[in-house]
C-alpha cells in the first residue's frame, strides 16, 4: 500500500530480479512573490509549453506507452479493492518513469498481478479496445524486458554498417532513423512531431507578446524558429540567444537535449522543457567560481588545456528555481540536479555556456533521503562532522561539476570535432567521470583562496563518497552510475577512500592526505583520454575499473528502506479564464500533473 509521511508519499515497486522498492513522491516549494502580472502571464505559458513536451519524450522512450497506460487505467475501474491499489501503484511508477522502463537499471516494472487476475479484468470490462490494447500491454506488465539501448531512436535491427554508412547524418542530435522499404532514412524531430509542436509554439508566442525583457522575447522568437524547422542554423542561434539573454525567468525547450537515453551511439538528444527563475542571492558566490575557472584550468591535470580564455566566453553559471519540467527532466530513478548547456561544442567554444544547479528541487530531493545515505555509510564522527554541511556543499560540488563539462579541450589532431565523436558510447560515462572529479578537483582549491571553506570543500568530498556508494546497488550500466563506478574503484584502490568498521558494519572514510593527489591523477588520465579521443584506453579504464562491486548485496540490504526514485509535483499557476492568477495551487495526486495527461498530437 501507499503510506505517507508527512508530505512524503512511499509508492512500492518490483522489477524482476531486483529487490522490492519503492520510489518517493513530494511537492516542489515554489514562490510567485515579487512576479508582476505581466510575469506570471509568461511563466504560465511557458509552463504549459513545458507540459506539452512530454508526450514527445515518451514516444521517443517508448512508442507504446499511451496503450500500457489506458490498459492499466481501464483494469482499474473493474478492478477489486487490493488488486486497485496494485494497479494504481504500477500507473504511479509509469508515470514517474515517463515510460514501463527504467532508466536504472534499464527494465520494465511488474503489475503486481498474476496473468490470469489480469485476463480475467480484461474479460470482465468486456471493452473490445481494451482487449486490443491489451495485447500489446501484457508483456510490460508480466514479462522480464529490457530496456533496447536504441530506445525508439533507431530500427532495433540497425547495423553498425548501416550507422557508419549514414555519413554526416549520424550525428544530427535531433533526428531518429526508420527502416523504409529496407533502406533506413532519417526525419528530424521538428518534421516528425510537427503538430504536436503546433501548441508549444502558440504557448511561446503568447510568452512573447508578455514579456518586457527584450532580449529573451529575441531569444522565443529563436526557438520558435528552431520548433517550427529544426535546422541546425536555427538550433545554433536559439542557443546562442540563450546564453545571452539574461532574463531572470528562463526556459529550456528542446525537441533533443540530453542523449542519455541513446545508449546505442549517445548521439540522439531526447524531448526535455524546464520553467525557471533565477536565485538573485547566489549570484556573488557564483561569480567567484567563474571568475577562479581560468586558473583551475591553466592548473588542470590534462596536457591540452585552454590557457587563454576569453572572459566574454566564460560559462554563466546560475542557481536556479523551477517552476515545471517535463520529458527527459523525469526520469526516475535518475534525478537532474545541475546541468551544463547547450551541448553544441562549436557554440560554448565561441560564446561559453550555461551552467545551472536547479535549488528548489535539489532541496525537495534532499528532503526525501536527506543524510540517510550519509549516517548509513559514513563513520559516526565524521557525519556529525558534516551533516549541517552535505546539501549545500553537495550543490557547490554540482555547480562545479558543470563548470568541469565546459573545461579542456581536443588535441591538435582532434580540432574541429566533438569527442563523441570518436568515443561513441564511451563518451558519456567518461565525461562525467570527468566531471564529477573537476568539482573534486575544484572545491579544495577555492578553499585555499577563502571563497568557500574547507569545512564545505570536505563535505563535498563526502557528499561525493555517497553518490559512489549509492551508484553501487546497480550494474553498472547507466552513464552517471559506470562514472561513480569507476571513480570508487580507482579511488579505494589508491588508498583516496578508506574502510572501517563501525557497529559491525563497513563504512568509509577518506584519507584527506592522499585524496587530492589521486582525484588529479585520475581527472588527468581521463582528460587525456577525451582530448584525443582514444575510444580504446577509454574502454581499457571502464574495463579495468567498472565492475559490479562485491558490496553491492551489502549496499542493497542497508538502504532497502530508502526510497529509490523520486517523485516530484510542481504547482500550477491558477487561470481565470485566460489570465493566469498570482496563486499557485498543487494537484492531489502526482499523476494528475498536467503534463502526464497530454496526449501526442499526430
Amino acid at each position: 500500500m501507499n503510506n505517507t509521511s508527512s508530505e512524503i508519499t512511499y509508492i512500492p515497486y518490483q522489477q524482476h530480479d531486483e529487490p522490492a522498492r519503492r520510489a518517493a513522491l513530494t511537492k516542489v516549494e515554489f514562490s510567485l512573490k515579487g512576479f508582476s502580472d505581466k510575469d506570471i502571464q509568461v511563466l504560465g505559458h511557458l509552463s504549459e509549453a513545458v507540459n506539452l513536451m512530454n508526450p514527445i519524450y515518451r514516444d521517443q522512450f517508448e512508442p507504446k506507452m499511451p496503450s500500457v497506460k489506458r490498459a492499466v487505467a481501464s483494469l482499474i475501474q473493474v478492478a477489486n479493492p487490493a488488486q486497485q491499489i496494485s494497479l494504481k501503484n504500477y500507473l504511479t511508477i509509469l508515470t514517474l518513469q515517463n515510460s514501463p522502463f527504467a532508466l536504472l537499471p534499464r527494465k520494465n516494472h511488474l503489475a503486481g498481478l498474476t496473468k490470469d487476475d489480469l485476463r480475467s479484468l480484461v474479460q470482465k470490462a468486456g471493452n473490445a479496445s481494451l482487449k486490443a490494447d491489451y495485447e500489446i500491454v501484457e508483456p510490460f506488465l508480466l514479462d522480464s524486458l529490457a530496456l533496447s539501448d536504441k530506445a525508439g531512436f533507431y530500427p532495433p535491427d540497425m547495423t553498425e554498417e548501416e550507422w557508419k554508412a549514414l555519413g554526416d547524418d549520424a550525428n544530427i542530435v535531433n533526428a531518429s532513423f526508420s527502416r523504409d522499404s529496407g533502406k533506413v532514412t532519417k526525419q528530424l524531430n521538428e518534421e516528425k512531431y510537427r503538430v504536436a509542436l503546433q501548441p508549444v509554439i502558440k504557448h511561446l508566442r503568447a510568452a512573447r507578446e508578455h514579456t518586457s525583457h527584450p532580449e529573451f522575447r529575441v531569444y522565443l522568437d529563436s526557438k520558435i524558429e528552431e520548433l517550427s524547422f529544426g535546422t541546425s542554423e536555427s538550433r545554433r542561434i536559439a542557443d546562442y540567444m540563450w546564453i545571452r539573454h539574461g532574463s531572470p525567468i528562463d526556459v529550456v525547450l528542446s525537441t533533443a537535449l540530453e542523449v542519455y537515453l541513446d545508449n546505442w551511439k549517445n548521439a540522439r538528444g531526447s524531448a526535455a522543457g524546464v520553467v525557471m527563475v533565477d536565485d538573485p542571492a547566489a549570484k556573488t558566490l557564483l561569480h567567484s567560481f567563474t571568475e577562479y575557472l581560468p586558473t583551475l584550468e591553466r592548473t588542470a591535470p590534462w596536457r591540452h588545456r585552454k590557457m587563454e580564455i576569453d572572459p566574454a566566453k566564460l560559462p554563466h553559471l546560475r542557481f536556479v528555481d523551477v517552476l515545471n519540467w517535463s520529458g527527459d527532466y523525469v526520469n526516475s530513478p535518475m534525478t537532474i540536479i545541475a546541468q551544463s548547456l547547450p551541448n553544441d561544442e562549436w557554440v560554448t567554444s565561441q560564446i561559453g555556456s550555461v551552467n545551472m544547479v536547479y535549488r528548489n528541487t535539489g532541496k525537495a530531493i534532499f528532503s526525501l533521503s536527506g543524510n540517510l545515505q550519509a549516517e548509513e555509510f559514513l563513520p559516526r564522527k565524521v557525519f556529525e562532522d558534516f551533516r549541517e554541511e552535505m546539501f549545500e556543499a553537495t550543490q557547490i560540488h554540482s555547480a562545479l561539476h558543470e563548470l568541469g563539462h565546459t573545461t579542456g579541450m581536443m588535441d591538435p589532431d582532434h580540432q574541429g570535432k566533438q569527442a563523441r565523436d570518436y568515443l561513441e558510447a564511451e563518451y558519456s560515462p567518461l565525461e562525467e567521470a570527468r566531471a564529477e572529479l573537476f568539482g573534486m578537483f575544484a572545491m579544495p582549491r577555492l578553499a585555499k583562496q577563502g571563497i568557500i571553506s574547507e569545512k564545505t570543500a570536505t563535505a563535498g568530498h563526502y557528499g561525493m563518497v555517497i553518490s559512489m556508494i549509492n551508484g553501487l546497488k546497480f550494474i553498472p550500466e547507466q552513464a552517471h552510475v559506470k562514472a561513480r563506478n569507476i571513480m570508487w574503484h580507482y579511488l579505494t584502490s589508491n588508498g583516496g577512500i578508506e574502510e572501517v568498521t563501525e557497529d559491525g558494519k563497513k563504512k568509509f572514510q577518506i584519507n584527506l592526505q592522499h585524496i587530492d593527489r589521486i582525484v588529479e591523477q585520475l581527472l588527468g588520465d581521463i582528460g587525456n583520454i577525451k582530448s584525443a579521443g582514444a575510444k580504446d584506453k577509454a574502454v581499457a579504464l571502464r574495463e579495468k575499473y567498472c565492475f559490479t562491486d562485491p558490496m553491492r548485496p551489502d549496499v542493497e540490504k542497508r538502504t532497502t528502506d530508502f526510497p529509490l526514485g523520486r517523485g516530484l509535483i510542481f504547482p500550477t499557476i491558477k487561470r481565470d479564464g485566460d489570465h493566469y492568477t498570482s496563486e499557485l495551487e498543487y494537484p492531489a495526486n502526482f499523476t494528475d500533473q498536467p503534463k502526464f495527461n497530454v496526449e501526442l498530437l499526430k
